[in-house]
């Protein structure tokens, strides 16, 4: 194990018990068993850790389910995750700004849909702007819902939320990628 996910590591027992704002840097490097200076190397302060840490742990487990079979059931297991450590989630969004949390969602998720749309459109002919709006809006459905559910305590059922998205969704990517098709 490297430092960085030594810190990695240390960060996530710290934010168990822990506000973000009350963890230090030397806490940290104690419990990672590093020097102060490795941490410097890796990381500007804490909030940089603990978004570096959120933005990896997320990007992970988004392409990990990066299939139109599959990317339901991923987006459940994030937000079902994210509700089991509210405390450590929340503390981490706190850091961020809105926008950055947004942006770095929608980057996420849209490798994601990247690649369902790459999946459902192969023997498709479509535009290059074709296919960037349909990745983009259905990117943003998503981005939305998590936002919102984000934005409102995280107080809906991960499971129902995202079944609801999928149930909405269903067929209608496929249908895009079928429509865009017949116009060129």
């Amino acid at each position: 194990m490297d430092a960085r996910d030594a810190l990695s590591d240390a960060l996530k027992s710290e934010l168990e018990t822990a506000e973000l704002s009350r963890i230090t840097v030397a806490r940290l490097a104690a419990r990672a068993g590093v020097t102060r200076q490795a941490f410097y190397y890796h990381f500007d302060d804490v909030y940089d850790a603990a978004a570096w840490l959120f933005q990896n742990e997320v990007a992970r487990h988004i392409l990990a389910h990066a299939r139109y079979d599959a990317w339901a059931a991923g987006f459940e297991q994030l937000m079902t995750y994210m509700y089991t450590h509210r405390t450590q989630v929340q503390a981490i969004l706190k850091s961020l700004t809105m926008p950055k949390t947004e942006v770095f969602f929608f980057r996420a998720l849209r490798r994601m849909m990247t690649a369902i749309v790459a999946e459902l459109a192969d023997g498709y002919s479509l535009q290059p702007a074709d296919r960037d709006f349909i990745i983009d809006h259905y990117t943003l459905a998503v981005v939305g819902h998590l936002m919102h559910w984000i934005a409102t305590g995280m107080r809906d059922d991960p499971a129902q939320l995202a079944h609801r998205v999928e149930y909405v969704m269903r067929g209608h990517v496929l249908e895009s990628i079928e429509r865009y098709a017949q116009t060129d």
